[in-house]
């Protein structure tokens, strides 16, 4: 007489736990890079609001372009521009204005773990605005982290917006 055999055997189910771990293993990955994608797109999204914010800035102070590109790349200090609370206009001449604005967006990116830099964009006579982040590095005299040639280097972490 044959018997046969009733219900799962030990095997059957180490080799479903196996193929189930691989699954789970996988989603994790998957859910990792979409956590590392939304920090990236948070990072970007502040380095443009900060971007911004300076260009904006500098549309209103127009004469005052070098005053921004110096007080920028220097870090300024002045802190005391602002007109008394009943009234709306600056306590200061432009350059003065220039040193503030400067001021308070480098506070800002500093507070967001941003670097921000003014220089002339690579290939044209404008000025661009360079902001960097994570492990990406530059200075006044060199972006190169970020971009060569007019091209953005793979793997940066920055932001380059020409300002005018």
């Amino acid at each position: 007489m044959m018997q046969h055999q009733k219900g799962v055997g030990l095997v059957e189910v180490l080799v479903a736990l196996f193929i189930l771990a691989i699954g789970v293993l996988g989603f994790s990955a998957l859910q990792l890079r979409a956590l590392q994608a939304t920090t990236e797109a948070t990072d970007r999204t502040m380095a443009m609001t900060v971007a911004r914010d300076l260009t904006d800035r500098m549309r209103i102070n127009r004469l005052a372009l070098a005053s921004y590109t110096a007080a920028i790349n220097d870090k300024a200090t002045e802190t005391d521009c602002v007109g008394s609370a009943n009234s709306y206009k600056p306590a200061c001449d432009r350059t003065k204005m220039a040193n503030y604005d400067a001021k308070q967006i480098l506070d800002k990116a500093e507070s967001l773990g941003q670097t921000v830099i003014m220089r002339q964009c690579d290939g044209s006579a404008r000025t661009c605005v360079y902001i960097a982040w994570g492990k990406t590095s530059i200075t006044k005299d060199k972006v190169s982290d970020c971009m060569s040639a007019g091209v953005y280097k793979a793997g940066a972490q920055c932001l380059v917006m020409e300002a005018f």
